[in-house]
């Protein structure tokens, strides 16, 4: 009995040494806990450094955890007081880019990823390229600065039809002037649809019911009027959508490239028949992985959110080779 004692109590030594000496390496990124207001879950630094908690490890600038591949970010509103689930705390916003530039990862342009899956150019290795859907006015008052502070490319998917349009029910939207002034500074922004960001009842491809699902995903049944899109209605309105959100862009800031992130990630393999046969050259889901070279299909890791934890994401994407999603055939 005095034998066991004795070990316990040496395993508990040895646990306790092992912990202070961790405490001990841990150095400046080790912090007191402080909440932020309504935010019982956020770790807020006392010194200016981000606060990545006690059981964070240290920051590893000179590490590569992947090559020839990208990791696209994917956020929505991101405001100071988040309202719902999915509003991003700028504070873990700002904290988030901090944890990205300590520990080595590289902001591309959508520029560089378009040329890395369509012309296999290369990119640096932990390649991050920074995507925020919808054109929420707060990407201008709270985003774009962060941004520029840190000197990060990023990408905003717009509701075409929404800039500038005061009517549109939800948050605030922005404008085209705040789009323009942002594109002189090096954002870029593409599609996300002009006007098809909303379920519908539809019958997807190879389904006999209808179903709420994005309005892209199929012809529409319109419960109202007892209506149901033929094919070619289906087609006509899909690709009348999408070209002249794509028009209204070339026109308003040049675009160049047309990309396009499907709203709430949904499509069929006719949606991306079409994309392709009007010129689309990248699109996006809303599905979790990795994108390689030669992926017409761009996966996305959500860092945004109310309940994002910058240590989780940070943990997850220095172990993306496991991220579901990413094939070479793409």
């Amino acid at each position: 009995m005095l034998r066991k004692k004795i070990v316990l109590y040496c395993t508990f030594s040895v646990l306790v040494l092992f912990a202070a000496f961790f405490v001990w390496r841990q150095g400046p990124y080790v912090y007191h806990l402080v909440r932020y207001p309504g935010r019982p879950h956020i770790k807020k630094e006392e010194s200016g450094v981000p606060a990545y908690s006690f059981i964070s490890t240290r920051p590893t600038p000179g590490a590569v955890y992947y090559k020839n591949k990208v990791i696209t970010l994917m956020y929505h509103d991101v405001s100071p007081r988040p309202i719902n689930d999915k509003s991003l705390d700028t504070a873990v916003f700002e904290e988030q880019l901090q944890a990205m530039k300590a520990n080595g990862f590289h902001w591309i342009t959508m520029e560089q990823y378009a040329d890395f899956v369509t012309r296999h150019q290369p990119v640096p290795d932990n390649a991050v390229l920074m995507t925020f859907d919808d054109g929420y006015e707060t990407f201008y008052t709270n985003v774009f600065p962060i941004l520029k502070k840190y000197h990060v490319p990023a990408t905003n998917f717009l509701i075409v039809s929404t800039v500038g349009n005061p009517k549109h029910p939800g948050l605030p939207k922005l404008t085209w002037a705040q789009v323009k002034l942002m594109h002189r500074s090096g954002i870029d922004f593409y599609s996300h649809t002009f006007d098809s960001h909303a379920y519908a009842y539809v019958r997807p491809e190879g389904k006999t019911h209808d179903r709420l699902e994005p309005m892209l995903m199929g012809p529409e049944h319109n419960k109202t009027t007892g209506h149901v899109e033929t094919e070619q209605e289906y087609i006509r309105r899909v690709k009348g959508d999408l070209t002249r959100a794509d028009q209204i862009l070339r026109n308003e800031i040049g675009n160049r490239r047309d990309i396009l992130a499907f709203p709430y990630g949904g499509y069929t393999q006719q949606v991306l028949d079409l994309c392709r046969n009007l010129g689309i050259q990248v699109v996006f889901t809303v599905k979790p992985g990795i994108d390689g070279p030669g992926q017409y299909m761009g996966y996305r890791v959500n860092a945004g959110g109310m309940d994002n934890n910058p240590i989780a994401l940070i943990e997850s994407m220095k172990h993306a080779e496991s991220l579901r999603g990413y094939s070479k055939a793409g």
